[in-house]
């Protein structure tokens, strides 16, 4: 089956009010607030945030966005070019979004299968790890998983001991086009030949690829420290679908515990800010005891949610904005952002030397409609997947 627009649209309409409802108290939502990053490994002690840029500057390549995929382009364009002048601008701290808040599980491919170029995703990132010495808890059996918030400052650590400028604090908040392109922000304007925008759910608020991505919001818990004869039964990574509940994956956790998270939320006007309701935890927690029944009476220690960065068919892209062809775009890893993530980061430092990512993350995908149907359509098709009534076609 392929995805088209009128599939897509179709969908949403057998959700019919059901599709409407779901986060339909949200439905104004349009500031530009965003959810602070409050994961569990962000609170276990945050690097502080380097300087930010002020003034005017020039450098060979700008990446808008310090989380995996940023940080891996630059590591990756600096190995191939030592001394190229690459400067990351970082709206918050790194791995502030998606990549602080994931449950660090590494897989290889996508949501819909192992396309073609990331059957070795899991090997690429472990084998990056080993070569910069990355201090992130790695686990490589037997499930491939990892600290992502430490995983990404040592990846900032990476690219700065390899000449990179990462710049925090620094949000981006126009792109004018051209040779080079211009970045301004508050107090900074910073011109690039090329410009790699890193932002995954993010992107469409910087008005790039406004109907190809969009944000949804998910959430994860984790536990406290759990007896050693519980945590035996428990598996290394969680995969449940809970009928008329919600879709749950997980982890066992640092110290004993176990991390779970599901579900996921379109906003209106890929709305970024949400913080949580007072059903989503407590459901979140149903499906975890319903799950594992000897979890029932250990309630969670830590809580967050956050935007990742989502397609209508599930699968990242790479894209061109603006007629330069200065300006390329990448994400939409629906949850598999770390491994895939880092992988992009190899593909797009190899396009800035004129090589080509794999065909199918160039593909020409749906285009997602405007509001208020995007609203509705999105959150028809999450509410039928959460439900497990509807699965996009997965890869051969």
């Amino acid at each position: 089956m392929t995805l088209t627009r009128r599939t897509f649209v179709r969908t949403a309409a057998i959700a019919g009010i059901g599709g409407a409802y779901f986060g339909g108290a949200h439905l104004l939502l349009k500031d530009e607030r965003w959810t602070p990053n409050r994961s569990f490994w962000v609170s276990r002690g945050r690097e502080p945030a380097g300087a930010p840029l002020r003034g005017e500057r020039e450098a060979d390549l700008a990446i808008i966005g310090g989380g995996v995929t940023g940080l891996s382009t630059a590591v990756h364009a600096l190995l191939r070019s030592p001394g190229l002048q690459v400067v990351i601008l970082e709206a918050q701290y790194v791995g502030f979004g998606a990549t602080g808040r994931s449950g660090g599980v590494l897989g290889n491919g996508t949501e819909m299968g192992t396309p073609p170029g990331t059957e070795d995703t899991v090997p690429f990132v472990i084998d990056l790890v080993d070569r910069l010495g990355i201090a992130c808890e790695l686990e490589r059996a037997p499930v491939a998983q990892l600290d992502p918030y430490r995983y990404a400052l040592g990846l900032k650590h990476a690219a700065e001991g390899l000449g990179a400028t990462v710049h925090e604090g620094c949000r981006v908040r126009s792109i004018e086009d051209g040779a080079p392109v211009t970045l301004r922000g508050d107090g900074f304007t910073l011109r690039a030949p090329k410009v790699i925008v890193a932002t995954n759910g993010y992107t469409p608020k910087l008005g790039i690829a406004t109907s190809r991505l969009f944000p949804a919001h998910t959430a994860a818990a984790v536990t406290g420290p759990l007896p050693r004869e519980i945590l035996r039964d428990i598996p290394d990574s969680i995969l449940v679908m809970t009928s008329g509940e919600m879709y749950m994956w997980g982890r066992k956790a640092p110290n004993g515990r176990v991390l779970v998270g599901a579900g996921a939320r379109y906003f209106y006007d890929n709305g970024l800010h949400y913080s949580g309701d007072g059903f989503l935890f407590p459901a979140l927690h149903r499906c975890m005891a319903k799950s594992f029944p000897a979890l029932a009476s250990y309630p969670f220690q830590h809580t967050w949610t956050g935007p990742m960065g989502c397609t209508a068919d599930q699968e990242p892209i790479i894209g061109i904005a603006g007629g330069s062809g200065n300006i390329i775009y990448c994400g939409g890893y629906c949850g598999h952002g770390i491994a895939m993530g880092s992988k992009a980061g190899f593909f797009l430092a190899g396009m800035l030397h004129g090589e080509k990512p794999p065909a199918w993350m160039l593909r020409p995908t749906l285009d997602l409609p405007g509001e208020p149907l995007r609203y509705i359509a999105v959150n028809a098709v999450i509410n039928l997947m959460n439900l497990g009534l509807y699965r996009m076609p997965k890869h051969d």
